[in-house]
């Protein structure tokens, strides 16, 4: 029997132009999960840094709990010497303390680097360098860190294009908080390069 013309306009399947469209909400859905998603983990990342931050201070302090320097000259690297002894959290040491540096690392996969600061006297201070932090990573760690909340002893933090590395951080104190435009303005470096974010605390907060 010939096929009616009912039974095969009901066979008809989807045109080009109905599976462009169907595949570009399809496209739009899964790209507002993945924008979502990364700003989800993204926050994630920098309050997992805020984290490790405050402990690693807190355990900077304990170390010297009986002290009121460190002993070294500003700028001297005691990343090492604290990852020797079990300063940082444990996930942030990603090679034997014996080995060669990166030490411990940051949630970026950034190495972190703790040196011996001045404030007052030599030594009386120290500073935590996390390093490669993208722009909008370094911006929140740096508003989130020096607002009403922050650390009593933090004394000055920042960010640049360049690691600070083994030398003496900013001598004057920052001004508290820091706001998002200056941070945006600190917070320079896009792209996979990251900013090195700098914090410096008192050795007695």
């Amino acid at each position: 029997m010939p096929m009616t013309m009912k039974s095969r306009t009901a066979q008809r399947g989807f045109t080009l132009t109905e599976i462009a469209i169907v595949l570009g909400i399809i496209g739009l859905i899964l790209g507002a999960i993945w924008v979502a998603a990364s700003a989800v983990y993204n926050n994630l990342r920098v309050s997992k840094a805020t984290t490790e931050l405050l402990q690693t201070a807190q355990a900077i302090r304990a170390l010297y709990a009986t002290a009121t320097t460190t002993g070294d000259a500003a700028g001297t690297d005691e990343t090492q010497n604290y990852c020797k002894a079990s300063v940082f959290p444990s996930d942030m040491v990603t090679n034997p303390c014996a080995a060669v540096a990166p030490f411990a690392t940051d949630p970026w996969g950034g190495s972190v680097m703790a040196t011996s600061q001045t404030v007052t006297n030599a030594g009386d201070a120290f500073g935590i360098e996390f390093s490669t932090v993208p722009q909008g990573a370094c911006i929140s760690l740096l508003t989130s860190n020096t607002g009403a909340g922050r650390d009593a002893g933090l004394w000055y933090a920042n960010a640049t294009a360049a690691a600070v590395g083994a030398a003496a951080f900013g001598a004057a104190a920052s001004t508290f908080p820091i706001t998002a435009t200056t941070a945006a303005t600190a917070c320079a470096v896009t792209g996979t390069a990251g900013n090195f974010v700098q914090f410096k605390f008192k050795l007695r907060g």
